[in-house]
């Protein structure tokens, strides 16, 4: 067995995964490597049968063994064979943990491999800093390997790192490869640590010389943002790796000439909600939300556009639910309402409308186009109808980071008790405008009863598992301009209503 295990070996060793080239379909040398890697699976799946006979073995023997202890009437020959047969056995096991040690190393090479294609190309200081994290991004691949199907093992890992990479305390937050690198040198002769001659004569020149004193200045100011640029490739390269990567997401993160500042990527609310059914457009389920180049069709969208629309407000996902219950004809069981966790999601999978109308606003501008000046004119400057829609491109894969529920779930855990003006066959037959009537109406100051809390709760426990029953029941209940309260149910966790007023998504 022992020379099955290092033959195993070999053939990963055979592998060659460190050659990048060797990842071309069109490459010479496709063809031995497949053979290879056919020989590697045939190797390993003999292995395993072979160690499926071993274990139940080892189970007899450490019966006997178990046995034998508590008797204790082995003769010294028995010892001296049975200790070389121990020592036999370690050696074994030590040539398995090569083997497992080897798979490992191939298996992580070899995804580190694709993510490079798919980032690339790749600049040096890139291929320096993936060198660097190599420990940190060999345990994000195993993890994800743990725990992930074959189609999402490149996105999830890329998302992992990527998530990594941009976290001030992430594992691959960059300064911990450029903190180091630039601390390594002596300081240069301006320095004061240096303490030089030149520092000294340079200190001075900077007091009377303004000329010095500005170029000096600039020198600094290169220096900076020359260390920016070398930080900011590090995070543009998982960006490449997640847009390239097969039913990965496609991040909102823009161009050096418009500052991911002014997208304010950090006030994304915690949830968004999508309504939707069979007509929709897209592709919309439990696990996945896609573009499908289909585009919000129902109201003449192009079909190369690549946009799926989201809203910060349950209000308005819920009126939309309805008015498509009544001008669509469609079940109530069928109309769904999606609502994802954007903590869960990497920063740039959303982003606010008003964000990208605001930074395309002069483009438009320039335009010899009135239906765009208007529709930039009209989304701008008309708050009332703002509802908080937020934005994602191509697939969004929000399993695991999301809830699914029907408008009749919604109907059955009490919505139309709590608010029985979505019940209201006039106001069903309006969206957007139905929206700001409700508004208005629910404006008004008023206290909430033990009654309302009860049924918000059932909603927020019923159809909303994967999330906290407070945080649903609380926006449920904040559509209403409600007092603030600090009722309590059966001893559970006090609401705090704000008398802000309204629905809070919809203030964005």
């Amino acid at each position: 067995m022992e020379t099955d295990v290092e033959d195993i070996v070999g053939l990963v060793h055979d592998l060659n995964v460190a050659d990048d080239a060797s990842q071309d379909p069109g490459h010479g040398g496709q063809g031995p490597l497949r053979s290879t890697c056919s020989s590697l699976q045939d190797s390993v799946h003999m292995l395993i049968q072979s160690t499926n006979t071993i274990t139940s073995q080892s189970q007899t023997v450490n019966s006997l063994a178990n046995d034998t202890n508590s008797s204790g009437n082995l003769s010294i020959a028995d010892v001296c064979s049975l200790r070389g047969a121990a020592k036999r056995l370690t050696d074994i096991s030590f040539s398995l943990q090569r083997t497992i040690d080897a798979l490992n190393e191939a298996t992580e090479r070899s995804v580190i491999i694709r993510l490079r294609s798919l980032g690339s190309p790749i600049p040096t200081t890139v291929f320096k800093i993936l060198s660097h994290f190599d420990k940190q991004i060999k345990d994000i691949i195993r993890e994800v390997l743990n725990n992930t199907s074959d189609r999402d093992v490149l996105w999830k890992v890329a998302e992992e790192c990527y998530k990594q990479a941009i976290s001030r305390s992430g594992s691959l937050d960059a300064d911990n490869y450029f903190v180091p690198v630039e601390e390594a040198p002596l300081g240069w002769p301006y320095d004061s640590d240096f303490e030089s001659e030149e520092y000294y004569e340079h200190e001075s020149r900077l007091e009377v010389d303004e000329n010095y004193a500005a170029a000096f200045q600039g020198r600094i100011e290169r220096r900076i943002e020359a260390r920016r640029k070398d930080r900011q490739i590090w995070p543009e390269f998982w960006v490449r790796v997640l847009n390239n990567s097969p039913a990965g997401p496609t991040l909102f993160y823009p161009p050096a000439s418009v500052s991911a500042q002014n997208l304010n990527f950090d006030s994304i609310p915690k949830y968004l909600f999508r309504t939707f059914n069979e007509a929709s457009s897209g592709r919309n389920n439990e696990s996945v939300t896609a573009s499908m180049a289909s585009i919000k069709s129902c109201f003449g969208g192009e079909k190369s556009d690549n946009l799926m629309s989201w809203t910060s407000s349950l209000l308005f996902a819920i009126q939309y639910a309805v008015w498509r219950h009544k001008t669509r004809g469609c079940y109530l069981s069928d109309i769904k309402i999606c609502v994802v966790d954007t903590r869960k999601f990497p920063q740039g999978q959303f982003a606010q409308d008003i964000w990208l109308l605001n930074a395309y606003h002069e483009t438009a501008e320039q335009l010899d186009d009135p239906r765009i000046r208007r529709f930039f004119k009209f989304r701008l400057e008309n708050e009332d109808f703002y509802n908080g829609e937020y934005l994602s491109q191509g697939v969004l894969n929000h399993a695991n980071r999301s809830c699914l529920v029907s408008l009749g779930k919604l109907v059955q855990a009490g919505l139309f008790q709590l608010y029985p003006e979505f019940n209201d066959p006039r106001g069903s037959e309006k969206w957007s405008k139905r929206v700001l009537e409700l508004r208005q109406i629910w404006s008004a100051e008023q206290t909430t009863n033990d009654r309302e809390i009860e049924l918000a709760l059932s909603v927020g426990r019923n159809c909303f598992p994967h999330f906290g029953p407070y945080d649903i029941a609380s926006i449920l209940l904040t559509f209403k301009n409600r007092k603030l309260s600090r009722l309590n149910l059966a001893g559970e966790k006090p609401f705090l209503y704000s008398s802000s007023g309204g629905d809070p998504s919809s203030s964005d």
